[in-house]
């Protein structure tokens, strides 16, 4: 009986690990998509950036609506529908709307839902098939994944034009559906109970929910707003912008790793501490090169720490029965970074450089405090297993040494 329950586990621990990469990598694949179907709009009309802020704003929406309506219907008939709903959406792009802002806006926004609608489910059947102390390391081999995989997906395309675009992004979302057929029934259908599935309000009231949100919503606001001033202050941007993607992906597996040695918390607070140090780096030497290279690897590690912490790993971790909702409110601030860029763009530029270096150490600081009041949410028990198990193995290798 448990080994038929870690073969279940095992097909549904693959099956979480294909649909969650290509969601990720579809998501960085839809933002391409949006400036091209919107190409009779200049980047700096106001249509443009409502489609802009269209698209994060409905895969919030309706990652909300879904983690509220779809969570006792049969999942593997969900899942199905799900990514056809997203093959279609791809081909509809290809329809020809000219300078039609409400058809824009109607592709846009089924392409937004067709993210958003199932992506609480997807983390959620993740988190129900993978154990907690190895959910970290699982998360940072698909963000891992997700990093290089949004890289070369936006290289390829870039240069692409409409149609072919859209024939990739069909393609791309359909090749992950014969995953479904080796998914355990038993598992992937299981329903959860009505009586303890966590309301949105429940979610709210949860303590170390909203002490870990505000410290995630936090960053979220750091993050937009140097990124406009980086990109408009930094001459090499692209190429920091290539390191800093390459010490992410790296770091979302090392972050994985320990997260599941020493815990979530101080994984986190190492990410938020490091990254303030960068800040107060540039700030005080903005005309040293170094000092920017130095800036964007302690980025780029902090990126991904915190994406596969806060994206994957963390709400699965605090939610009991019914983690959702959990997933569709932790998930937001990593889509309002988005928003949050679009709308403060044209004030930024109004700010020094400096003052901005000195906000942002000055955010990250405050994000620090509510962690301190955070409880761990990798239950202690498993750390110290993890800590006797490896003073057994030391123990083992001395006594080998010496008989």
């Amino acid at each position: 009986m448990v080994q038929l329950r870690g073969k279940l586990i095992k097909r549904d621990h693959i099956v979480a690990l294909a649909l969650l990469f290509n969601t990720f990598t579809w998501y960085f694949f839809g933002r391409t998509m949006v400036t091209k179907i919107g190409y009779a709009f200049s980047e700096s009309s106001f249509e443009h950036l409502c489609l802009e802020l269209t698209y994060p704003a409905s895969i919030i929406v309706s990652g909300i609506i879904g983690s509220i309506f779809l969570t006792k219907i049969n999942k593997i008939r969900f899942f199905y529908a799900w990514l056809l709903f997203g093959v279609t959406t791809s081909i509809s792009l290809a329809i020809p709307v000219g300078s039609s802002l409400s058809a824009t806006l109607t592709l846009t926004c089924l392409l937004g839902s067709s993210v958003g609608l199932g992506m609480p489910s997807c983390l959620s059947y993740f988190k129900e098939s993978t154990l907690i102390e190895n959910r970290g390391k699982v998360g940072g081999v698909i963000l891992f994944a997700t990093i290089l995989g949004a890289s070369f997906i936006f290289v390829s395309t870039s240069a692409l034009d409409l149609i072919s675009s859209v024939v990739i992004l069909s393609l791309w979302r359909a090749w992950s559906l014969p995953f479904l057929f080796i998914a355990s029934k038993r598992g992937i259908q299981s329903l959860p109970d009505a009586k303890k599935v966590s309301s949105l309000i429940s979610v709210l009231h949860n303590r170390t929910f909203y002490l870990y949100f505000a410290a995630w919503l936090l960053f979220a606001f750091v993050d937009s707003f140097e990124t406009v001033v980086l990109a408009l202050t930094v001459g090499e941007y692209r190429f920091f912008i290539t390191v800093e993607q390459a010490f992410a992906s790296l770091s979302a597996i090392i972050a994985g790793l320990l997260s599941d040695w020493i815990g979530r918390k101080r994984v986190i607070i190492f990410g938020f501490v490091s990254l303030g140090i960068a800040y107060a780096t540039i700030g005080l030497l903005p005309q040293t090169w170094i000092s920017w290279l130095f800036y964007f690897i302690i980025d780029g590690i902090a990126l991904g720490l915190l994406w596969t912490l806060f994206m994957v790993v963390l709400w699965g971790d605090i939610s009991t029965n019914g983690s959702e909702k959990f997933y569709a409110i932790g998930e937001t601030p990593f889509f309002l970074t988005e928003i949050f860029y679009l709308l403060l763009a044209p004030y930024l530029t109004l700010i020094p450089e400096r003052s901005s270096f000195s906000l942002a150490a000055l955010f990250l600081f405050l994000a620090v405090l509510p962690l301190m009041y955070a409880s761990e949410t990798l239950p202690e028990k498993k750390i110290r297993e993890r800590e006797l198990k490896d003073y057994i193995e030391k123990a083992k290798e001395v006594k080998d040494k010496f008989t």
